[in-house]
């Protein structure tokens, strides 16, 4: 990785753009799971595999956040991106029976993934107008003390 990447994702972000992804996690993953009937079948080993490597993605999430950095937003994308996978996976694994729950957690999926993408956008955008205002010029005005206002 080059150095201007690293630095890009060491930036700081807005606290607020962290809070609201928190938040949207939190309750986008409780609905989801909240929407999944129960099955008698049991996961399948690469279903475990894929659902430790989310949660592990998801605690990652949440460490950028905290800190509020832009890789935290990054890594958001990436979790809500394996979301999205584990949502298809599942009905099609046979572990839980295709049904109306599934249009459900798919918006959570979706919802989460779209989510992460326009507060990763908003952060670069917040980031570019603040160094474009960085580097106008300033107007210095002299005040003659001669001059009788």
């Amino acid at each position: 990785m080059d150095l201007e990447t690293r630095v890009w994702l060491q930036e700081r972000i807005d606290g607020r753009i962290a809070a609201g992804v928190g938040i949207a996690w939190l309750a986008a993953y409780q609905l989801a799971m909240w929407l999944e009937p129960v099955t008698h079948k049991p996961e399948p080993w690469y279903g475990v595999l894929l659902g430790v490597a989310f949660l592990g993605l998801v605690a990652a999430t949440a460490t950028g956040l905290v800190m509020q950095r832009r890789w935290g937003l990054v890594v958001s994308v990436a979790a809500a991106g394996f979301f999205t996978a584990l949502s298809v996976a599942c009905p099609v694994s046979g572990h839980h029976p295709f049904g109306a729950w599934w249009f459900g957690q798919m918006a959570c999926a979706l919802g989460m993934l779209g989510g992460s993408m326009v507060a990763l956008n908003w952060s670069v955008r917040r980031d570019e107008r603040a160094r474009r205002d960085a580097s106008e010029p300033i107007e210095v005005v002299a005040i003659d003390p001669r001059v009788d206002a």
